[in-house]
C-alpha cells in the first residue's frame, strides 16, 4: 500500500492468475507465497473454468475470480469474473454475453481479458453490455510467449464506438517466469476488505500500471497528470486522430496538463518511466462522464 500526495490508501493487487488449479504452473498456497512475497496487497485466482473461494493468506486479501474462455463465429473471448457469490452453470457453448450475464446475475464484476491478444473486433466489444473492465496491458500476452501485451489502440477505438470500462493492467501469470509481477493494479480504497476493493473497483479509483505511480484530476477543462516520483515522459490519448499537445517530456517530468479540446470525446494519459515501464490513467469521458 502506498499513500498519494492527499493521504489517500492505494492498494497494489493482481486480478488475473492461473494456478495447477487450470494452466499454471504454481499451486494455489504457492502462488499466494509468492505474491504475498512481491508487496501485493490482494490477489485474485481466476482459474479457468474454476472460481476461487474469498480467503487471505498472510494478511493479503484473496479475491474470488475466475476465467471463462469462449470463441464463437471466429471471435475469441476471455471473461474473468470476480466477486461471484456462487458458481452459475456455463460451458463452451454460452456466448460471451450469456457469461457476462451469468456473472452480473451471481454478483460478479467482468473484465474482458486481453482483448489485443485475442484479436477481438472492436465493434463486438463495443456490442457487449455489462462489461466492468478491460485489460490495457497483460504482460503472458507479451514476449516471450505472445506478441501483443498493450491493447491501450483496440480500446480506444472501441471507446470510439461507444465501449465504456475501467482499464487494468495484469500479469495473467502461467509460468511464474517473465511473466510474474510485471502488471498491477493500485486501488485507491478505505481499507482492504473485499467490499472496498470491490466499491473502488468499480468507482474507477483504479491505476492501471507496470511500475510507476501516478495521479490525476481533471479540473479547468484540462486533464492533469502528477507524478510524485517523476518519470520520462506523458502521452495524452483522446478521441481525435491528431493533436498537436499530446507528449509531455524533458528532464523529469513530474506533472503534465492537457487542454480538452471543444471535440474530444474523451482522454486518457499513459506515464513512461525511465526504465520504460508505463502507468495507464482511466479514461476521462466527456459525453456521459469519467471512470
Amino acid at each position: 500500500m502506498i499513500l498519494d500526495s492527499k493521504g489517500g490508501k492505494w492498494y497494489k493487487g493482481n486480478l488475473h492468475t492461473h494456478t495447477t488449479n487450470s494452466d499454471g504452473r504454481l499451486t494455489p498456497q504457492e502462488a499466494a507465497e509468492a505474491y504475498k512475497a512481491h508487496g501485493y496487497d490482494f490477489l485474485s485466482l481466476t482459474d479457468h473454468w474454476v472460481k476461487s473461494e474469498p480467503s487471505e493468506y498472510g494478511g493479503m486479501l484473496l479475491i474470488p475470480g475466475i476465467e471463462y474462455d469462449v470463441i464463437h463465429n471466429d471471435s475469441c473471448f476471455h471473461v474473468v469474473g470476480h466477486f461471484m457469490n456462487g458458481s452459475p452453470k456455463l460451458d463452451k457453448s454460452n456466448s460471451a454475453q450469456e457469461i457476462i450475464d451469468a456473472v452480473k446475475s451471481f454478483g460478479g464484476t467482468v473484465t474482458l481479458a486481453h482483448p489485443a491478444w485475442s484479436l477481438q473486433k472492436p465493434h463486438e466489444m463495443a456490442a457487449l453490455e455489462n462489461v466492468d473492465f478491460t485489460e490495457i496491458y497483460n504482460s503472458v500476452s507479451g514476449y516471450p510467449y505472445s506478441p501483443r501485451p498493450y491493447s491501450g489502440t483496440l480500446i480506444d477505438v472501441a471507446a470510439a464506438m461507444g465501449f465504456r470500462a475501467t482499464l487494468t493492467a495484469v500479469d495473467d501469470t502461467h509460468y511464474y517466469e517473465d511473466d510474474a509481477f510485471r502488471g498491477f493494479v493500485y486501488v485507491k480504497a478505505d481499507s482492504l476488505t473485499e467490499e472496498a476493493i470491490r466499491a473502488a473497483l468499480l468507482k474507477g479509483d483504479v491505476l492501471a500500471t507496470e511500475g510507476p505511480f501516478a495521479e490525476w484530476t481533471v479540473e479547468d477543462g484540462c486533464f492533469k497528470v502528477h507524478i510524485p516520483g517523476g518519470c520520462e515522459h506523458v502521452q495524452f490519448f483522446s478521441s481525435r486522430y491528431y493533436n498537436p499537445d499530446t507528449t509531455v517530456k524533458g528532464g523529469t517530468v513530474y506533472d503534465a496538463v492537457y487542454k480538452i479540446k471543444s471535440n474530444d470525446r474523451f482522454v486518457r494519459a499513459e506515464i513512461v518511466g525511465f526504465d520504460k515501464k508505463t502507468a495507464y490513467t482511466q479514461y476521462h469521458f466527456i459525453d456521459g462522464g469519467s471512470r
